[in-house]
This record gives C-alpha cells, sequence and structure tokens, in this order.
C-alpha cells in the first residue's frame, strides 16, 4: 500500500506527470491514421523522462562523470592553492543573493576541512553572474568560509561567469612560483570538465581534485529506485550539461 501511495504521488506531479500525459498523447495518436511514427516519436519520450526520473537513469547518465576522478589533496609542506569554484547563491525574503546555495555550501564546506589553515590558500572564485546581485559569488564564499572557522588566507577572484573564466581568471593569479599545487574544489559531477578547464590553462602546475560529495547512487535498493521524481530528472539534466559541455571544449577547445 506504501508502494502504490508513492507511486501515485509520483505520477500527480511533474515529471511523472509528463510521463503520464506524453503516453496519454502517443496512445491517442497510435490510434489515428498515418500518426503510428509520432505515436512511437510520444512514446520514446515519454520513456526517455521517466528513464531520466529514475535513480538508475541518473546514474546512468551523471554517475561515470562523478567518479572520474579521485579525492587526492596534496601532502606538502608548500603552500597549496584550494580553487574554490562559485556554484550558485541563495536568496533572501527581498530577492538578494545572501548566503551560497547548496553545491557551493559543499565546496566550501570540502575547502575549509581539508586545507592547512596556517600555510593554504583558498581561493573563491565567481563574479556577478548576471549582474543582478549587490555582491559576488566569492564574496558570499569568503564570509561563509569564516563563518565556518576558516583562519586562514583567503583571495577571492570576482570577474568570471563560466567555468571557462574561473580559471583564466585565476590563472594570472598563480602564475608566479609560489603555488606550485593546485587543489580544484567543485561538486564530483563537474569535476570532468573542470579538470580539463584547469589542465589546459594551469600548464606547469601540479592539480588535484578534490570533489564535495556525490548525488548519484550506483545501488539499486528496490523498486521505489524506479519510481519518476525532480531530484533525479533534476540530475540526469545536470549530467547532460556537462556530457555537452565536455564534448564542446573537445571539439572547439
Amino acid at each position: 500500500m506504501f508502494y502504490a501511495y508513492k507511486l501515485i504521488g509520483s505520477l500527480l506531479v511533474p515529471p511523472g506527470l509528463l510521463c503520464v500525459i506524453t503516453a496519454i498523447f502517443s496512445l491517442i495518436l497510435f490510434r489515428s491514421k498515418n500518426k503510428k511514427t509520432l505515436s512511437l516519436a510520444m512514446l520514446a519520450l515519454s520513456l526517455s523522462i521517466w528513464f531520466m526520473s529514475t535513480s538508475p537513469g541518473s546514474f546512468f547518465i551523471t554517475g561515470g562523470l562523478e567518479r572520474k576522478h579521485l579525492n587526492s589533496v596534496p601532502k606538502t609542506e608548500k603552500p597549496v592553492a584550494f580553487l574554490v569554484l562559485a556554484g550558485g547563491s541563495s536568496y533572501d525574503r527581498d530577492g538578494d543573493a545572501i548566503i551560497p546555495g547548496v553545491y557551493s555550501l559543499e565546496r566550501i564546506y570540502s575547502a575549509v576541512t581539508a586545507a592547512d589553515s596556517t600555510k593554504d590558500v583558498l581561493i573563491f572564485s565567481g563574479g556577478n553572474v548576471y549582474g543582478y546581485d549587490q555582491k559576488t559569488e566569492a564574496e558570499i564564499m569568503e564570509d561563509c568560509a569564516k563563518r565556518m572557522g576558516w583562519k586562514g588566507k583567503t583571495m577571492l577572484e570576482t570577474s568570471s561567469r563560466t567555468t571557462g573564466e574561473n580559471m583564466l581568471c585565476t590563472e594570472r593569479m598563480l602564475s608566479g612560483p609560489n603555488f606550485h599545487n593546485i587543489v580544484i574544489v567543485t561538486n564530483a559531477f563537474h569535476m570532468p570538465r573542470s579538470m580539463l578547464r584547469a589542465s589546459s590553462v594551469f600548464t606547469g602546475k601540479s592539480l588535484s581534485s578534490l570533489f564535495a560529495g556525490m548525488e548519484t547512487n550506483p545501488r539499486f535498493r528496490g523498486i521505489p529506485d524506479l519510481f519518476p521524481d525532480a531530484h533525479n530528472f533534476h540530475l540526469s539534466c545536470l549530467g547532460i550539461k556537462e556530457w555537452i559541455g565536455i564534448m564542446a571544449f573537445r571539439i572547439i577547445g
């Protein structure tokens, strides 16, 4: 009874509701003359949305990205630069960005707990992407890190709007000999594209990765994993975006 309750609930809201609607349209078209091809296309769309909205689907699309790199913070007495990439901000009641979003919070926490405040530096990279906010994402992240207890050195890069710009803008800050070891800090699904960008910019530097947790689950835990939900659909969309970004980088550079 519980599983039936959960399944019905998942089909009454998107993306499950979209699967139901497109499946109904597919049936209607199939019963019409000369609409068989369109009916099959509609059915394929319904099944695709359903697959993307399940735990196995999100793992199939995004899981490979999350497991491409391992955490590998260098053990050295020399200073290490932890490059923390912005991952969005959350808003107050007036619509002002005041605190890091979930992905940014995970990245900040990972950097603060992994870095040595007596010698390492945290570099927060992220501008005011669309120019709507009073603070840049880098400034918001720095404030959060200090509230988490970070007492070490910080540097801000406040001009970038994309992953590529994160690297290009911070390259100038890290071009000297002071920081040979650079740790890229971002979420696991975003790490492959970030490392590709970083390796093309930080030539001659030693690059390591520190991901802020994984979103997809490799284990099939039972029938409920096949119920569609918005979270898994979101994870699948994140993965598709990252795969497209990787392909674009390899083709265009």
